[in-house]
């Protein structure tokens, strides 16, 4: 059977690297964890009062020396969601590791991190796909061969809807629409959107409307640049678009043809920074294993070890643990509406 290998780098390191490189990888590609941030908690489940955020009942005037009334609460369904498990090991084979077997620690440490960045990103693209599917959907949907959840949070089904005119029309009266989106997110959510989330194909689409486009002197017209939708947005009252396009190896993240609305973006790990939701990372069991020596505040989060095999073939391998889920704890923040 596999055991540990620590001849070269020990798992907390190799569990520090990866962390990085997920954080690295984020940055570079672009992530939804702006909108679900990521928060680590030292479980395997998830407690939360789902709400509708919505605006809370006033406060009443008294009379002096009289006592003050007694407000409602929020009102909301207490859910308890597991987390999934999602890992990945790449093989280091017999081949290979004879080729590195004149190769300094330094050599063999660099070809160790550079699976790690693979590892990791196989987990990312995974977790973003899943970001996706729950602010698209409103739902934590996975539908594999080998696992299967539909965790629904709750959102209004209102707020899922397609346009009742396609942005591929010109005649389409886009901004309109937008507008109309904005107050039924309002009218739902009790609060105002922070961004329009959109592809570059749905930006080229609603710059091509007749709302946007602009007219030459010679008649003919041409589509508004970015800088131009968005002053045109913003003086209907609107927040800014943001485009985002990020692709994995089973496709784009969010289809093109959607618009999100949704809260202000935050910092990927600032969870208290916003009340739509986080993605939560928990804890593994292979972060509490004693040989892995990670500190026990430490333990959330995605974990890295290498382990190789005792007899013949000494075949080694990478392996990432994580457990870990987009959720949506107010689902009316958040609003999909299908454009094209």
């Amino acid at each position: 059977m596999p055991a540990l290998w620590t001849d070269v780098i020990d798992p907390a390191e190799l569990t520090g690297y990866a962390r990085a490189s997920l954080a690295d990888y984020e940055l570079q590609r672009g992530t939804l964890a702006r909108w679900l941030p990521n928060r680590d908690t030292q479980d395997t489940v998830v407690r939360f009062v789902a709400g509708q955020h919505g605006l809370i009942p006033e406060a009443r005037y008294r009379a002096y020396d009289a006592e003050p009334e007694i407000g409602k609460g929020q009102g909301g369904k207490r859910v308890t969601i597991e987390l999934p498990a999602i890992s990945q090991e790449v093989p280091v084979g017999e081949w290979q590791q004879l080729q590195q077997r004149r190769a300094s620690d330094d050599d063999l440490r660099n070809h160790i991190a550079r699976t790690v960045d693979n590892v990791v990103r196989a987990i990312a693209d995974r977790v973003e796909k899943t970001r996706g599917v729950v602010l698209s959907t409103g739902k934590a949907t996975i539908n594999q061969s080998n696992f299967k959840i539909d965790d629904d949070f709750g959102r209004d089904p209102a707020l899922t809807y397609t346009a009742p005119a396609l942005w591929s029309v010109p005649t389409t009266d886009a901004l309109s629409q937008l507008v109309a989106a904005q107050d039924l997110y309002v009218e739902k959510a009790g609060a105002d959107p922070g961004t329009i989330l959109m592809s570059r194909r749905a930006l080229r689409a609603l710059s091509a409307t007749d709302g946007f486009v602009t007219t030459l002197g010679n008649g003919a017209s041409r589509p508004a640049t970015a800088d131009q939708v968005n002053a045109i947005i913003s003086s209907a009252g609107l927040p800014p678009i943001i485009t985002y396009d990020r692709r994995t190896a089973s496709g784009r993240v969010l289809p093109d043809t959607l618009v999100l609305l949704l809260p202000p973006e935050v910092d990927p790990t600032d969870w208290q920074g916003t009340e739509l939701g986080a993605t939560f990372w928990g804890e593994t069991l292979t972060a509490l294993d004693a040989d892995y020596g990670i500190e026990p505040a430490e333990t959330p989060g995605i974990v890295a070890g290498v382990y190789r095999n005792e007899t013949p073939p000494l075949i080694a391998e990478v392996i990432g643990d994580s457990i870990n889920l987009p959720v949506l704890a107010n689902a009316n923040l958040s609003l999909a509406l299908t454009v094209l």
